[in-house]
């Protein structure tokens, strides 16, 4: 039972766990203790000459009178204290008061591409997010200190840790949204590192490090895609969930292909996916160049139906089943162009409404095999003859590293589409795409250690799109050199306890690492040799599509072969913003400021005036996912939330059984002292 018809604040905020025990027992207990003041005690009478030395019988005779009114009783008052103290501590009750933050607060705001979320009320769900933050930082005490991180693919420290309201306030009315999707682990980490480490503002605004824990608040939607990844986090953690809005249909994967027996056929795949709680029927078009294209099969209905929550498990909105559908356009096209797939309906998240896709003309394949084994040169021929490459040039391991840089360079880029290198490591490695059989490309990111031996082939990527549909369950590789990779290879194919086929990415680069000898196993003699060989001439170089044509996400860094004689270029960003480079004397261009989803164009000043053009999509399921998750668990724990102030339960039972019993002794030592009023 909770008293909330009052104004009381206090009593508002009082709860009562077991209060009809409490008056049951009330009930008996508080009769029969004054039911004891008014039993008449059977005396024997005796005649006394004078009552003067007797007033104490007289006035016990009075009061155990029956029915005689009650008189003023210090005892009884006390016992009705101690009655009154025991009775509310059955009572059990608690009082929900608010929790003190710690000396320093850490608030994490999510800017991700779903907090561009549009809720009923017209506003962004990211300004509900950082309206909520600075409310929550107006009513911190003064002493306390706050650090504001914003997060989506990276986290970044919008303010240093500070006792300024103000200049809190203007760091997070600062957030500006991303179209990123949304990780938490490095804002956690951030986090993690400075609450042990917190800082003092001294008088001239400089930080001082001190210890002590922090009190991490997240303001966010709850779809966060490594809340699984997590290592254990400590210390007090919240959740702010933030939006209401869960109705949107999204493009959530899009390609673009070219066939390759007829390199004039594009395929453009696009799959949608249905979040709401209704069915929808909407029309999906695609465009070239901004126009949309003319003859049937251009526009495409769709019709979805609702998103289902499992039935067999307690889901929230992380388990949402989505209705999706495929769409596939297919058109004769034999330049370049921007490709758009564009589907036609109105909801609370438009940014996944849009694809883009950047072509080039179709091209005829090269590739350069180093090759002096006739096993393999023989096996390469055979394969790459099947896969229609129509040249292919050979080198010797010598003559590779000899060559002039003509023969294997133009234009600031490797002049073949991939190279082959069999059993020879080598650091001469202009931009481009590379597959080692038996060595290592000889950059620091990639090393190797012993042999492993005897092992077999434990596992793989069934769904990689460089080795499927490959089986490797019978593929038997004698021995193979330990590979020491980073963090951000892809495994293909793994040992018990060691990559054996790996892909990674480097500026400039594309490798494909088979780390052992192709005559010390049957691989020359399998399928997966012939789907390897297929995917990686005709994935990595995307069957005459650019590298810009590739995928890319908000936050990916962008990779540019600088013409020969540029010295500037110039970045177009989707915001209409130009940025200005420097490239002189350079081979490659990176460029990492791509939060936004859109066209990237970067011009050149060589005196071809070269301009290459990016894509950067959304293309994520848990960012059109809007429904807020209600809620969230981050490395498999519950996080507490917080539906507007973060409030905690205290129970008063123990402080009223101690008042009992000071209450007891202090009545033990009146009857003792037989004072009465």
């Amino acid at each position: 039972m909770a008293l909330v018809a009052t104004d009381n604040p206090l009593l508002a905020a009082l709860t009562f766990l077991s209060a009809g025990t409490a008056a049951i027992v009330g009930a008996i207990v508080v009769p029969s203790l004054l039911l004891l003041y008014f039993l008449k005690l059977r005396r024997t009478e005796r005649v006394v000459s004078s009552t003067l030395l007797w007033r104490r019988a007289v006035y016990d005779l009075q009061v155990n009178s029956p029915f005689q009114k009650l008189r003023k009783n210090l005892l009884l008052f006390l016992q009705l204290l101690i009655l009154a103290a025991v009775l509310l501590a059955i009572s059990q009750p608690v009082i929900n008061v608010m929790r003190q933050p710690d000396k320093n607060v850490l608030i994490l705001v999510d800017r991700s591409a779903s907090m561009k979320t549009e809720e009923q009320d017209g506003r962004t769900r990211l300004s509900h997010a950082k309206e909520a933050a600075n409310t929550l930082v107006q009513n911190l005490p003064d002493d306390c200190r706050v650090m504001v991180i914003v997060f989506a693919e990276r986290a970044e420290v919008a303010c240093s840790f500070t006792n300024d309201k103000r200049r809190l306030v203007t760091a997070i009315d600062g957030i500006e949204p991303t179209d990123s999707h949304t990780r938490i682990g490095e804002a956690l980490q951030l986090a993690v590192a400075y609450s042990g480490q917190s800082s003092d503002v001294a008088a001239d605004g400089s930080a001082a490090p001190t210890g002590g824990n922090a009190d991490i608040r997240i303001f966010t939607d709850g779809h966060i895609a490594d809340a699984d990844d997590l290592g254990m986090i400590e210390g007090k953690v919240t959740y702010h969930r933030v939006g209401n809005a869960g109705d949107n249909v999204g493009i959530v994967a899009f390609d673009v292909r070219r066939d390759a027996e007829r390199p004039g056929m594009l395929s453009v795949f696009a799959r949608v996916e249905n979040f709401g709680e209704k069915p929808v029927t909407a029309d999906v078009s695609i465009l070239l160049d901004g126009k949309l294209l003319s003859g049937a099969g251009s526009i495409q209905q769709i019709t979805l139906g609702p998103a289902q929550l499992p039935t067999t498990v307690a889901a929230d909105a992380a388990d949402l089943q989505p209705a999706f559908h495929n769409v596939i356009f297919e058109l004769n096209h034999e330049s370049g162009g921007l490709i758009e797939v564009r589907l036609h309906r109105s909801d609370a998240l438009s940014i996944d409404n849009v694809v883009q896709a950047p072509i080039d003309p179709p091209r005829e394949l090269s590739v350069l095999c180093v090759c002096e084994r006739r096993r393999p040169r023989s096996a390469f021929e055979r394969v790459l003859r099947a896969v229609g490459v129509e040249h292919t040039a050979w080198m010797t391991s010598s003559q590779y590293e000899t060559v002039a840089d003509a023969e294997l360079i133009r234009d600031g880029r490797s002049r073949f589409d991939l190279v082959v290198l069999d059993n020879h490591d080598t650091g001469r490695l202009p931009p481009g795409n590379y597959l080692f059989l038996g060595g290592v490309p000889k950059i620091d990111s990639v090393t190797t250690s012993e042999y492993v031996e005897g092992q077999p082939l434990v596992s793989w990527q069934e769904n990689h799109p460089l080795i499927r549909p490959a089986d490797f369950s019978n593929v038997f590789i004698a021995r193979w050199r330990r590979l020491i990779l980073p963090p951000t290879a892809s495994i293909l194919v793994e040992g018990e306890d060691s990559p054996v086929i790996a892909a990674m990415n480097d500026p400039g680069h594309r490798y494909v690492i088979a780390a052992f000898d192709v005559e010390e196993s049957n691989f020359l003699l399998s399928i997966p040799f012939v789907v390897l060989m297929q995917n990686c001439t005709r994935g990595l170089t995307d069957a005459g599509l650019s590298d810009r044509g590739r995928p890319a996400s908000p936050g990916d860094t962008l990779t540019v072969t600088v013409p020969g004689g540029a010295e500037k270029a110039d970045v177009k960003r989707p915001d209409g913003v130009t940025e200005s480079m420097d490239v002189s004397g350079r081979t490659s261009l990176s460029y990492g400021k791509t939060r936004d989803a859109g066209v990237y164009r970067v011009s050149f000043d060589d005196a071809n005036k070269t301009t290459d053009v990016f894509s950067i999509n959304t293309l994520s399921s848990n960012e059109s996912n809007i429904r807020p998750l209600d809620n969230l668990r981050l490395a498999q724990r519950q996080i507490d939330t917080a539906a507007g102030d973060v409030k905690v339960s205290r129970p008063l039972w123990p402080w009223l059984i101690a008042a009992a019993l000071i209450i007891l002794m202090f009545e033990w030592w009146v009857y003792n002292r037989r004072v009465m009023l």
